[in-house]
């Protein structure tokens, strides 16, 4: 049984045999060695200044076993430290402990005299629920700390403020716009990029007005292309952008990003805050990858349902790593883009993709890309047979390089572009999840 009710602080004891210290009997001692290793100075000065406890988070007691209407002290041995010094500053071992709390007495608006609790029968009776209090998540089970990301966005709703805001507004901007899967999205560390955009050359280069805000002194293009590659060079075990960096290494990297040719071209615009108004459908789930050896795994991993609602023509999961600024750009547009509203500018986008990383794909081999697409579609067809590659996406590789009456053929996807027929969302859709499986194993070999 427990009630809840408010107890004099007087009539509240601190457990002598709180995990915090070993047994100590008594509370002169108890309190001295609190001071010493538990924080209660900053605690008693925020207690102070609230002029109040957490009343989210109620203190639990149980009946002292010999001193009738006494309590021990089950879960809040700290706050109870702070409220009983603040009470009476001459319980703090030293002088200079005593004039330290009795300043805080002095600016407290009410004196504390009393704190609401919750009383349980005997101390066995809060075990299970101190443990979920501190014994850490336990699956889930018990308390679940805020990670930074979670903790960033606390401060901004409330004063505002936070030095990882900027790192946060990015990233937030990127998922909105899909610049980077899920996946690489969750890998990404705020402090990491927080440390980077510290360093005015990383924002200069990057187009950011400030250092508080997401403003934009380029176009959004060549914004979201340069951000694309800060973000993804934070990522794996040879990631360029890390956490243990000096300033002048940051400035560095700031400097070889500025000269890469994903850096922005048109500079100078005035400040402003890129379009962030566009909602983002649910994320279809992830493509199957092809393993080293070019097969695909043996079960499909996405749910062909929701891919066939998706509205973007690049699945939410696929990773593409292939380092040229003029594919990434293509890229980034059309998996960007809303096939929904712009059918034409993704099926036109769709073909332009395909057809650089083709090109790519074979002068990586040593073959000079042909003219047209179809035939760069073929000679990519008969290097991946060579190599011998055995996943899917042949047959219709072979129906785009030579079947110009394919639904897939680079003429049908030319007749859509030129107005000859109305190209849709679903129809880029399959074109792409046709082309995938080609496309996974040109960016493993061009990784």
């Amino acid at each position: 049984m427990i009630t809840y009710k408010s107890v004099a602080i007087s009539r509240i004891y601190l457990d002598p045999a709180n995990p915090r210290h070993d047994p100590i009997n008594n509370e002169r001692e108890i309190i001295a060695h609190l001071l010493k290793t538990e924080d209660i100075r900053p605690l008693a000065k925020s207690i102070s200044l609230l002029g109040s406890t957490s009343p989210i988070e109620l203190l639990a007691l149980a009946p002292h076993p010999k001193a009738k209407n006494r309590f021990n002290t089950a879960e809040g041995n700290r706050r109870i430290c702070a409220l009983k010094l603040l009470s009476d500053p001459d319980k703090a071992p030293t002088e200079r402990d005593r004039k330290y709390f009795r300043g805080l007495q002095n600016d407290l608006v009410k004196p504390i005299k009393s704190v609401m609790s919750v009383i349980f029968d005997d101390m066995d009776a809060t075990r299970p629920w101190v443990s979920l209090r501190h014994e850490g998540e336990q699956g889930g089970v018990g308390t679940k700390s805020w990670n930074t990301r979670q903790s960033t966005r606390f401060n901004l709703l409330g004063n505002g403020r936070n030095p990882n805001a900027l790192a946060l507004h990015l990233v937030d901007y990127s998922t909105r716009k899909r610049l980077l899967t899920p996946e690489e999205l969750d890998q990404l560390s705020l402090t990491t990029l927080t440390r980077y955009l510290s360093n005015p050359v990383v924002r200069s280069t990057l187009g950011l007005a400030n250092n508080r805000a997401l403003s934009i002194t380029v176009p959004v293009d060549e914004f979201d292309l340069v951000l694309a590659k800060f973000l993804r060079d934070s990522l794996g075990a040879g990631a360029v952008v890390r956490s243990r960096t000096s300033a002048p290494e940051r400035k560095a990297y700031g400097e070889q990003l500025g000269s890469s040719e994903s850096s922005p071209k048109t500079r100078g615009l005035d400040p402003f805050t890129p379009d962030s108004s566009e909602t983002v459908a649910p994320p279809a789930a992830p493509a199957a990858a092809a393993d080293s050896a070019g097969t695909p795994p043996s079960k499909t991993q996405r749910n062909v349902r929701n891919r066939e609602q998706d509205r973007y023509v690049v699945p939410s999961g696929f990773v593409s790593k292939i380092d040229d600024p003029i594919f990434q750009r293509l890229f980034l547009e059309l998996r960007t883009l809303d096939a929904e509203r712009f059918s034409f500018a993704a099926t036109y986008l769709l073909r332009a993709v395909l057809e650089q990383a083709t090109a790519i794909f074979l002068r990586k081999h040593g073959i000079s890309p042909p003219k047209e697409m179809h035939l760069k579609l073929a000679k990519a067809g008969e290097k991946l047979q060579a190599q011998g590659y055995a996943g899917k996406g042949l047959p219709a590789l072979r129906k785009m390089s030579s079947d110009v009456d394919s639904r897939y053929s680079p003429d049908t996807i030319g007749l859509f572009v030129h107005g000859g027929a109305i190209p849709t969302r679903v129809y880029s859709i399959k074109t792409w999840d046709t082309f995938e499986p080609i496309l996974v194993e040109m960016t493993r070999q061009l990784a």
